[in-house]
């Protein structure tokens, strides 16, 4: 290479640094403004419902019909403007990557946002991680096109607004970084210079999300609070082949999960659009009144977790919890609306490790372990086996939790659990996406 290439190269990249820079700035400012909406909605809907209602079960009654209505809402500006808006939307994201899907970011941005807003304020089980990211690749495209970027700087800005929109919904930008090398590892087209993109995006959201704006998430809960360290390393051995049937579980789990979320999705697409309306509109109303009467089956689950560590219920009120919150996020996320799935699925591992790890002290009273440690391990496991990128399941957790010192046991039932996942022959939850909204086209 000439000096001259090697200049004109290095130009390039510096032009792509910058333009990350401001994709992260960007992401970081709608990235805050979108949890400011959803942080707050809450209170804006209980005065509402209080104006409208006097007990109880008359506020039930009405948070019913206002959230139906408000899922109905969102419903309808996806269906008219922007379709490719429901769900979480990291497959369009990975779509557009590898050049078969349209970021149309002038009604995405709008719709995603707004739409997000209702149906998560509304009370269903979905997450605002898969929203963030479809906007932090959107603002990437946007970017990319005003500065006309080539197909392969198209892809590394695609990927650095992801990385900077998954930074931005859990405060975790190492694990939004290797969200995009691992998950997205097909699509992303890896290089010296993407990779360096992608970082300075995802810190760079961090930082004007957390200490510009204030806006940190409910997670990190900084949840090593409640628990004790891990046992010595001459116990270890003991403890380890627990964490291994744990892996186990969760990857028949995380299997379960993506099979049943697959094919009742399959099942609404044959629906008309009407019956897909009315659908809606009744889980949204079931959603509205579980909000008022029992408000733990239901939202994305980021309060739940923290709760379950320091106030944990019994095992039968775990299980009841736990399946309620799995039937409510099949049906959420099979609504046409904007969410996403990672908060519900982190929040059902989070239940399905305390769950093992009290039945565990049942079968061995003085074994010394608190409980939280499999709630956590479980966590980093499910997303593990049904993302099938268990590296930034293991990060993810870990920055979200701040509990590095179980990293060990992150690290075998993530292990265990992608394992068993693959073992069985069912395929990660974004790719099995990617293939039903191709299909659709």
């Amino acid at each position: 290479m000439t000096k001259q290439e090697q200049q004109i190269e290095t130009k390039s990249s510096f032009r792509i640094y910058l333009q990350a820079l401001l994709i992260g700035i960007i992401v970081g400012i709608v990235g805050s403004a979108f949890h400011y909406c959803l942080d707050n909605a809450p209170d804006i809907y209980h005065i509402v419902i209080t104006l409208f209602a006097e007990n109880k079960y008359e506020m039930a009654l009405f948070a019913a019909l206002l959230s139906s209505l408000m899922v109905a809402l969102a419903f309808t500006l996806v269906h008219r403007f922007s379709p490719e808006s429901a769900g979480s939307g990291i497959q369009e994201i990975e779509g557009a990557m590898i050049g078969l899907r349209v970021i149309r970011w002038h009604r995405i941005l709008p719709v995603k946002f707004i739409g997000g807003v209702l149906s998560m304020a509304s009370g269903l089980v979905l997450g605002r991680e898969g929203p963030t990211i479809h906007l932090g690749g959107s603002i990437g495209k946007m970017v990319a096109e005003k500065f006309n970027a080539n197909k392969n700087s198209m892809n590394t800005l695609l990927a650095a607004g992801a990385a900077a929109g998954l930074s931005v919904a859990f405060s975790a930008p190492l694990g939004a970084i290797l969200f995009v090398t691992e998950e997205m590892r097909q699509r992303f087209n890896y290089s010296f210079v993407a990779l360096h993109a992608v970082i300075i995006s995802s810190i760079t959201a961090k930082l004007i999300n957390d200490q510009v704006f204030g806006m940190s998430p409910d997670l990190p809960a900084q949840l090593q609070r409640w628990l004790p360290k891990l046992p010595s390393t001459e116990q270890i051995v003991y403890i380890l082949p627990l964490f291994i049937l744990l892996g186990l579980i969760i990857g028949l789990l995380g299997a379960f999960f993506n099979t049943v979320l697959l094919n009742y999705l399959n099942y609404t697409d044959r629906l008309q659009q009407r019956s897909k309306l009315i659908i809606a509109m009744s889980v949204g109303a079931i959603a509205g009144a579980l909000l008022i009467l029992q408000p733990v089956f239901v939202s994305g689950g980021e309060s739940l977790v923290k709760d379950l560590f320091t106030n944990a219920p019994t095992l039968s009120v775990l299980l009841t919890i736990f399946l309620v919150r799995l039937g409510m996020t099949f049906l959420s996320y099979a609504v046409p609306v904007p969410g996403g799935i990672f908060a519900p699925m982190l929040s059902l591992g989070a239940l399905a490790g305390l769950g093992f790890g009290l039945a565990i002290h049942e079968i061995i009273p003085l074994f010394d372990i608190h409980a939280g440690s499999f709630a956590i391990a479980a966590m980093a496991g499910l997303f593990a086996a049904t993302v099938r990128a268990p590296l930034t399941g293991i990060i993810l957790v870990s920055e979200m939790t701040a509990s590095f010192e179980l990293l060990p046991a992150l690290i075998v039932t993530c292990m265990v659990a992608s394992i068993t996942t693959n073992s069985l022959g069912v395929r990660p939850i974004y790719d099995l996406l990617l293939d039903r909204t191709l299909g659709s086209k």
